[in-house]
């Protein structure tokens, strides 16, 4: 990967400031002072700092103090203050603040919930636009990891405090959804490997759409969860639900928080995919050239020897192939089968080497062929095939599409989840309950049949007109549930609470259009 342009050279004075900040990092650093290190004024050292770095001296410092710190949190048991002052901070507060700024949670909970640490400084990343990507995906995710463990930590308080009531039922329920709660933030943690081993090897970008899908995976859980949880306080009495309203409240804003920054962070990946993915395809093409230029070169060496014409003529008709296949159509397979044929050509010109031993330079050529050809293709192999999609493909008219029909898509999902726990709940009522008068299960199912029917249509919409369509049935259809749940008295209390739900679910839907 490149820097702006700027030579990884060893002797430029801001890698050698760099060395000097990672001796010195526990001092008291200053720009007047890393730049009298390397004798440079200290407007033009910031210039020069920024421009190759991308971030400013004193960001560059911080980053590296706190990264520093987060190791020590994590690989001693040395107190906070401890630590901010081995790291040059004159007192708790401060530290903390800053740490919070850089890492996305305090030092407590960064310790406590053992986070994921920043770790790799500059000279180990050359790329710092990859760097401050993931960083910022990092904290993000180490944000929201401690607040869903602070949640489930609440529910353990409410158990033990005896807020829920004395019912081991309550008890049970509560421990219940504390377990699911920590088990959400443990499969996020996993995500944390994933977007730092993009910072260490860019070419790890193509499993950007597994953490998306992860962070996306924790808030649709942490919905279900909520619902569930919401359905079991609506059967309670109404001290029960007066003292459980707001832990369902934290875990509907837990989901919220998760949908947030999974939006956030398909963003931040999808700029810095189109970055990383121009980066390989140039490396791509640089080393499929190398192999058709080895090839040619291969084959001019034995210009001139007709008892070798034809090592010569397929090497020539090898790199002719090759040098007129499109970038976008190039893949490991096709490689792969050059490199087999080319294998059989080196084969035969190491043979030919023990008839004519004088001969071994110019027949070495289609050994060398071979080689660069199975570099191009171990290259393309560790690459997936959208780093090679077309303009075409990724023109903002049809990415828009593509979102907009997949967000139609999550729509009818949604409510297929909803309809599936709504007939649940009916079911419940009847025939053994006999809660249900005959009219009002013809009422409910009515409005199933009519859910099921816009859930269908949401998944065939195409445009935002056709959806338009859904959202009014989604409406119509939510209010007759509201009317049916309140004919049914007491006993509809579920179900006016699922109507809620399908309420607020209409609600965005029609949102999108």
């Amino acid at each position: 990967m490149r820097t702006g342009g700027v030579p990884m050279d060893g002797n430029e004075p801001v890698f050698r400031s760099l060395e000097i900040i990672e001796k010195r990092i526990a001092e008291k650093l200053t720009v007047e002072r890393i730049a009298d290190g390397v004798h440079f004024s200290k407007t033009h050292y910031q210039r020069m700092f920024r421009a190759i770095v991308g971030d400013s001296v004193m960001e560059y410092v911080t980053k590296r103090k706190m990264t520093l710190a987060g190791r020590a949190l994590l690989e001693t048991d040395e107190s906070i203050l401890t630590i901010a002052l081995r790291f040059g901070y004159d007192s708790h507060e401060g530290f903390t603040r800053g740490f919070r700024a850089y890492m996305g949670v305090s030092p407590s909970a960064y310790r406590k919930y053992r986070l994921d640490a920043i770790r790799k400084s500059f000279k180990e990343r050359m790329n710092m636009m990859v760097s401050k990507t993931t960083d910022a995906i990092i904290r993000d995710l180490n944000e929201t990891i401690a607040e869903t463990k602070d949640v489930s930590a609440y529910t353990r308080r409410m158990k033990k405090e005896g807020d829920a009531g004395n019912a081991a039922f309550y008890e049970s329920f509560l421990e219940f959804i504390a377990g699911k709660a920590d088990a959400l933030a443990d499969s996020l943690q996993s995500s944390l490997a994933r977007v730092s081993a993009i910072a260490d090897r860019p070419d790890e970008i193509t499993f950007r759409f597994a953490v998306i899908k992860a962070i996306e995976d924790v808030a649709f859980e942490t919905n279900i969860l909520a619902l569930n949880a919401g359905i079991m306080i609506t059967r309670a009495g109404t001290d029960e639900h007066k003292i459980f309203q707001p832990l369902i409240d934290k875990y509907y804003g837990l989901a919220r928080t998760y949908n947030e920054k999974a939006r956030k962070a398909a963003g931040s990946f999808r700029e810095l995919a189109a970055l990383i993915f121009d980066d390989m395809r140039k490396a791509a093409a640089d080393k499929i050239q190398a192999a058709v230029d080895q090839g040619r070169n291969a084959a001019e060496a034995l210009a001139g020897q007709p008892y070798y014409a034809y090592i010569r003529d397929e090497m020539n008709h090898i790199a002719d192939e090759l040098a007129a296949v499109p970038l976008e159509d190039v893949t490991f397979a096709r490689l792969d089968d050059y490199a087999v044929r080319l294998r059989v050509v080196a084969y035969a010109a190491e043979t030919d080497v023990f008839r004519m031993p004088p001969h071994k330079e110019i027949l070495d050529g289609a050994n060398a062929f071979w080689m660069r050809m199975n570099e191009a293709a171990e290259f393309l192999q560790g690459l997936s095939a959208d780093v090679f999609r077309t303009a075409a493909d990724t023109a903002d008219e049809a990415v828009a599409e593509r979102v907009m029909q997949k967000r139609f898509a999550d729509v009818a999902f949604q409510g297929k989840l909803l309809l599936f726990i709504l007939r649940g709940e009916i079911q419940k009522m009847g025939p053994t309950d006999a809660i249900l008068k005959d009219e009002q299960r013809e009422a409910l199912d009515n409005v199933c049949r009519r859910l099921a029917e816009a859930n269908a249509a949401a998944e065939r919409a195409k445009d935002k007109d056709e959806f338009r369509g859904v959202t009014e049935a989604l409406d119509e259809a939510t209010r007759d549930l509201i009317m049916a749940a309140d004919a049914m008295g007491p006993h509809g209390v579920v179900v006016r609470f699922l109507a809620n739900e399908f309420e607020t679910f209409a609600s965005k839907a029609k949102g999108m259009v």
